[in-house]
């Protein structure tokens, strides 16, 4: 079972609502565009140009949605991100030169580039070759790594642009005690309630 699977049913177990694991949203595109990223747009593609895109590639790939790991619907109204090992790159690490001040995040942004710091080295090794091939955007060795980067920038920066909340996030080594059994049942919701309190304890809507 791939280790979202188990975190998302906690999540929702902690908030007692079901997720929408496969939730498409007309804004949240695998291509950058001005109509989506709004007064954004100008820092997505300095971002884009920083990780080496290819404009050529990236008009010529077909147009597809990104697909969150799951949304929690109303009174939530946020996408949730569970962040694995891979996601730690130094291409992540270089997203967040471009944040605008103004994006709201539901996580640490300081504690996400240290964990890119530590451990960028294993982040790039793991998984099958197909981790680290090029793609049309990025044709470059790690170009899927760079990809990945670029488009968990999508995932920040968008909602709070299209009304929903910020997008929550929680990295694979914040909930080591659960992942390594450390923590189960009762005692895990438990920890998992006060990760996702600490996230949400800025939301206007909760």
């Amino acid at each position: 079972m791939r280790l979202e699977v188990g975190i998302i049913a906690l999540v929702e177990a902690v908030f007692g609502t079901t997720a929408e694991r496969r939730a498409q949203f007309d804004w949240l595109r695998n291509k950058p565009s001005p109509e989506n990223f709004r007064e954004h747009y100008d820092a997505a593609i300095a971002l884009y140009t920083k990780l080496n895109g290819d404009s050529e590639g990236t008009t010529a790939k077909a147009d597809g949605y990104l697909i969150p790991d799951a949304y929690f619907p109303e009174p939530y109204h946020f996408i949730f991100e569970f962040d694995e090992l891979q996601h730690f790159t130094e291409y992540r690490e270089q997203t967040f030169q471009f944040y605008p001040e103004k994006i709201p995040l539901a996580y640490a942004p300081q504690k996400y580039k240290q964990f890119c710091q530590q451990h960028h080295t294993a982040a790039l090794a793991k998984g099958p070759a197909r981790f680290r091939r090029p793609t049309a955007d990025f044709p470059y060795a790690n170009g899927r790594a760079a990809q990945r980067a670029f488009f968990d920038m999508f995932r920040d920066w968008l909602p709070p642009l299209h009304g929903l909340n910020p997008t929550v996030r929680l990295a694979e080594f914040e909930v080591a005690p659960i992942l390594n059994g450390e923590l189960t049942n009762e005692q895990a919701k438990i920890y998992m309630e006060h990760l996702l309190r600490e996230r949400l304890k800025n939301f206007r809507s909760l």
